[in-house]
């Protein structure tokens, strides 16, 4: 019984045991199927070769065939053939360890990646046997060429980038030697890749030596008055590490310098090691004309600021505040730039008490949503006491959906002007004063004259009222010739208040008044008042006026005085000749919708080596004449927008003519004489 018992658990302990070992296996079997891994045994001194199941499925034999070298060649692919055969022979007679990689060709045609590592054994007679794996690394192997394939296509789209980026990149060693360059760089330069690498001497900006040159006449790429500070950065930038930037100039392959902006950043490893040095140059030629020509322009506006004294700001709605004033507009307002833009406040005061509540009203800041334009002019007290005019204008700036964002105008010292416009004033008024003067002069004159020509319808009306008395008191009164003598009267008395009238306008002093006036009425006016004067010295009169009314936008007055300071020259003129004394008139429509009076006499005509003198004032040829009258003349007319000149007659006298605009406008400030 104990025997059998101790026969029993051995055979329990080795059914237990082949259990076990049966169970090891197929772990391992199934380890190998999973990571494609055979396990082989190899007698290089019977030829016997063992292989696992994963094995025989890797160089897809069947399990039934026995595998041989000759076998294992057979699926080697033919160009790994060679060293497999060469691998096996000399690990046969060397006995050492090895491990290759080679490729299989299936049936199929398929190709897989296989890694074998085998590791010797020997046992006591000294045979050599070997202990291997096989492992298809096929999925590995295909993995590294798309990994490969994949760093290629991104190593090439990165150099298109780099190629096709509009600026110049290039690489340095730590200590600043060029190595990698693209091609913006060689357009730029005009160099190949290998000739760029093989100048350190290029981005140190060193002129190459003789031997160097290719035949090329080799510069430095820098402008020679920018390389000291280039060079100098750059050599400190390579001991410090930091990175750094800077403007040159550098020079094309044409000759042609272009700034560009350089810019050079270090690359360290994970040690703290740099390793690399990264580099860039953008052309920025055109910033920097675009600088230069913003510099003038803005050198240009303010010049024209100080010279035009117009200063520029800019008002926020949002901030409720100026958020901009030019140097100008400072020196305008006499605060100084250093303290700030001034507030709204501040700049109130400055306005002279008079005009702020005015000025407050009429710009932007009580509603300035809103967004109105305004132009307003007001006085500014100064600091010193001293006052000045000022006329400010500003318009709103919105978005696109409307909303008043600031306004934004000028400010203009008008003070000349406004005191060049009282000047201008006390001139006019200065000339009224004077026109006024040589017409009552001119009138006091004519006193005999126009005593007479008031006088003659007087005498008629005298007469006829003393008829008219006569016919009534007969005892049958004649009521009709009465009627008659009556409205005779009437006329005679009229013709007398008309004259009177006429004096009397010449003789006032008023403001001037533009108004439609007929010049042909003008003229008849005025033979009127001076026929006297003329037939006192036996001129006849002639006129040719123009059949229609010929009308202009002037002053009826000024317009008189003219006619009269010319008829009355003419009358001088012939008042001591002999033979036939004319005073002629005509007018008549003109080019350019002008009209044309002219004034023609027989008398001494014009001083032969003066006649570009007689329009002066104060020059006169007449014994008690102020010079004036044609001066003024030539002032009326030209206020009129036409003009006075003279001319000799053939065969003595002279001619003044004028032109007037036809219906022109009024001018807003009158400044002749009226």
């Amino acid at each position: 019984i104990v025997l059998g018992l101790a026969l029993l658990t051995s055979w329990m302990d080795r059914r237990f045991a082949e259990h076990k070992l049966h169970r090891s296996e197929a772990y391992l079997a199934e380890a190998q199927r999973l990571s494609h891994t055979g396990s082989f045994g190899w007698r290089p001194s019977t030829g016997e070769i063992i292989w696992s199941d994963e094995t025989f499925r890797i160089f897809q034999y069947d399990r039934t065939t026995t595998p041989t070298v000759e076998l294992i060649l057979q699926r080697v692919h033919p160009d790994d053939a060679p060293l497999v055969r060469e691998t096996i022979e000399r690990a046969s007679q060397d006995g050492r360890d090895f491990e290759h990689e080679y490729r299989l060709v299936m049936p199929d045609g398929a190709v897989k990646h296989v890694d074998v590592v085998a590791h010797a054994l020997s046992d006591q007679s000294a045979s050599i046997e070997f202990v291997g794996a096989v492992m298809d690394v096929s999925d590995r192997k295909r993995a590294e060429e798309e990994l490969r394939r994949s760093e290629a296509l991104a190593e090439e789209r990165l150099r298109l980038v780099v190629d096709t980026t509009p600026a110049m990149i290039n690489t340095h060693r730590p200590d600043g030697f060029l190595d990698y360059v693209n091609k913006g760089w060689l357009d730029y330069f005009g160099f190949s890749l290998e000739t760029a690498l093989d100048r350190a001497d290029v981005m140190t900006m060193s002129p190459p030596s003789k031997a160097d040159m290719h035949g090329g006449d080799w510069q430095p790429i820098i402008h020679p008055e920018d390389l000291p500070g280039f060079t100098s950065q750059w050599k400190s930038m390579l001991v410090s590490g930091k990175p750094g930037e800077r403007e040159a100039r550098v020079r094309r392959f044409d000759g042609v310098y272009r700034w560009h902006l350089f810019r050079a950043v270090p690359l360290y490893d994970e040690t703290g090691k740099l390793v690399k040095w990264y580099g860039s140059a953008f052309d920025i030629e055109d910033r920097k004309r675009a600088e230069e020509a913003l510099r003038r322009s803005e050198g240009y506006l303010a010049e024209a600021q100080r010279l035009t004294r117009t200063g520029i700001w800019a008002w926020s709605v949002t901030a409720r505040r100026s958020v901009y004033w030019s140097q100008e507009n400072y020196r305008l307002f006499a605060f100084d730039p250093e303290g700030g833009i001034p507030s709204d406040e501040a700049f109130y005061q400055r306005i002279h008490p008079e005009d702020r509540d005015r000025v407050r009203r009429e710009v932007f800041l009580e509603r300035p949503e809103e967004g109105s334009h305004f132009d307003v002019e007001f006085r500014l007290v100064l600091p010193d006491g001293a006052m000045k005019y000022v006329r400010s204008t500003g318009h709103p700036v919105r978005n696109a959906s409307g909303d008043v964002l600031e306004y934004v105008g000028t400010s203009i010292d008008v003070t000349e002007r406004k005191r060049a416009e009282e000047e201008r004033e006390r001139l006019r008024q200065a000339q009224e004063d004077l026109a006024h003067v040589n017409r009552v002069t001119t009138m006091g004159e004519l006193t005999a004259s126009l005593a007479h020509e008031v006088n003659q319808p007087i005498t008629a009306a005298v007469t006829d009222a003393n008829a008219c008395l006569r016919w009534l008191a007969r005892d049958d009164p004649d009521v009709e010739e009465a009627r008659m003598s009556a409205s005779r009267i009437v006329k005679a008395a009229t013709r007398a208040a008309d004259i009177i009238s006429r004096i009397r306008l010449l003789f006032q002093k008023n403001t001037s008044q533009r108004e439609l006036v007929d010049v042909n009425e003008v003229i008849r006016e005025m033979i009127v008042l001076l026929r006297g004067e003329a037939t006192r010295y036996s001129i006849a009169i002639r006129t040719e006026l123009a059949a229609d009314p010929l009308q202009v936008m002037g002053d009826r007055v000024q317009l008189q005085q003219v006619m009269m300071n010319l008829m009355i020259n003419s009358t001088d003129a012939m008042k001591d000749v002999d033979g036939t004394r004319e005073l002629a008139i005509t007018s008549q429509p003109a080019d350019n919708e002008e009209i044309l009076v002219s004034v023609s006499d027989t008398g001494l005509g014009l001083p032969s080596q003066q006649a570009d003198q007689i329009f002066k004032a104060f020059f006169t040829t007449k014994p008690h004449g102020t010079g004036m009258g044609l001066s003024i003349s030539r002032s009326i007319v030209e206020s009129h927008g036409g003009r006075l000149w003279a001319g000799r007659n053939s065969p003595r006298g002279a001619s003044f003519y004028f032109t007037l605009p036809s219906k022109a406008q009024v001018p807003d400030k009158p400044t002749v004489p009226a």
